[in-house]
């Protein structure tokens, strides 16, 4: 998520859930439970929860992680959920930590969850909350198993989305927390989390979404494809309000997609996680000025798109076209503003494109052939506006200047372990002329907030 200027936050976007599937009459009159946290944030656990909500057919489950500059957006996204809120075939419910964060909805901090509920108040967060919790570190790994092992127990489903919500850096890892100090939580330690809380639950998750800027890359999927059977996120950067989720479900911009689904609160229509997914592909391409790039992809294609992609990585060692190579990599689609890693990071497809018009290795343009073809496979619906036409969903890390280590932990990933990606970048000569961005930078180099 990225930040240009501080709107009126009653104006901003925000994200909620789709469902349908009637709730059992006795289970709507059940009395919930007590709201004791049963996850405590500061001990280990192997335990769900008891359910204080009865069965519904989505849980929509909100990570944000708002010890940061986005704090007054990411606290606007929970109000904008209120204008819709969980009904009965749909718990929308919000983890979000503030820290010592000053904020445009009271004088709370640190941490709580929302059961976010309808109400048209703006600028005010009245939905009931679930619990309080002391200081909470977001970018720990083990915070995120908690809070789903514990939105898993309490709030139960047929179907979970699960949207990661706060700054991303691609490979480099996202939502970081002001208040720790320790940085953003690694893509494998996001693995991690997702599969301690898979083991304790015993449920994947359904729709694994990133509302942060950069992660639509090929070694995040990768990382995370055992994990999730919907991935969804944006190659670029991302504007000031994210995702556009309000219009989702209370009327306004809707698609007959749209209308569909508000038919399927009578139980006629039955909308699955692939039909969730195209739902937020037409309304994102409502709003393409706030995100450039916005794409879904099928985790279970992930392992054969990793087998083109080394596939080719082993034709262009062999190659002795390394120049044309170089030149292909340098003009694909980039992303990231310039500075690095973030503008290295480019689009795979447009990649093999420049390959497949400029080689004259055979073997080579029919590496990239197979990449293309995989591509398609793996990605189910891109959308991209005027910035990056040829954006064609899914983003790869690729310097192609001097000679040096690759850094950034990049071989730390599981992509550069099952595949020889890093070393054909060695080979090439990588590394990267531009600045690095600063740990604390608040901007991109366009004035943009991070």
């Amino acid at each position: 998520m990225n930040i240009q200027n501080i709107q009126s936050y009653s104006s901003i976007p925000a994200r909620t859930e789709v469902n349908n599937s009637v709730v059992p009459k006795q289970a709507e009159e059940a009395q919930p439970k007590a709201t004791s946290d049963q996850v405590s944030l500061g001990e280990n656990t192997q335990q769900m929860p008891d359910a204080i909500k009865p069965h519904k057919k989505w849980l929509f489950m909100n990570y944000i992680a708002a010890d940061c500059n986005l704090t007054d957006f990411q606290l606007a996204n929970i109000d904008q959920q209120e204008k819709v809120g969980s009904d009965e075939n749909t718990h929308v419910v919000a983890y979000v930590d503030v820290g010592n964060q000053k904020n445009c909805m009271g004088d709370w901090q640190d941490c709580r969850t929302y059961y976010v509920t309808k109400d048209d108040q703006d600028g005010k967060l009245n939905s009931e909350v679930i619990q309080e919790f002391g200081k909470t570190d977001m970018s720990d790994y083990k915070t995120l198993t908690k809070f789903v092992v514990d939105a898993m127990g309490k709030f139960p489903a047929d179907h979970v989305c699960l949207v990661l919500n706060d700054h991303g850096g691609g490979f480099t890892g996202a939502m970081s927390d002001d208040g720790a100090g320790k940085g953003s939580m690694s893509v494998p330690d996001m693995k991690k989390a997702l599969a301690e809380a898979e083991a304790i639950t015993g449920k994947k998750i359904d729709v694994l979404g990133f509302d942060a800027c950069l992660m639509a890359e090929t070694e995040v999927a990768y990382e995370l494809k055992d994990h999730a059977n919907i991935f969804m996120a944006s190659e670029e950067t991302e504007n000031g309000p994210g995702w556009a989720y309000e219009s989702m479900l209370n009327g306004a911009n809707m698609s007959k997609v749209i209308e569909r689904v508000q038919e399927s609160s009578t139980g006629r229509i039955n909308v699955d996680p692939e039909a969730f997914a195209k739902i937020v592909i037409d309304i994102n391409n409502e709003h393409i000025d706030d995100i450039p790039t916005f794409s879904i992809t099928d985790m279970s294609k992930m392992e054969g798109f990793k087998d083109s992609l080394n596939g080719l990585a082993e034709t262009i060692m062999k190659s002795d076209d390394k120049d044309t190579i170089k030149q292909a990599i340098q003009s694909a689609e980039n992303y990231g503003q310039g500075w690095a890693p973030y503008g290295d990071i480019r689009d795979v497809g447009n990649l093999a494109d420049n390959i497949i018009a400029s080689s004259k290795d055979e073997s080579l343009v029919e590496a990239a052939k197979n990449v293309k073809a995989s591509l398609a496979e793996a990605v189910m619906y891109n959308s991209v506006g005027n910035q990056h036409p040829k954006s064609q969903g899914l983003s790869i890390y690729a310097p192609t200047n001097k000679p040096q280590d690759l850094g950034f932990s990049y071989e730390d990933l599981q992509f550069t372990k099952d595949t020889k990606w890093d070393e054909m970048l060695k080979e090439l000569g990588v590394g990267s002329k531009q600045e690095p961005v600063p740990a604390k930078a608040e901007f991109w180099p366009s004035g943009e907030r991070r």
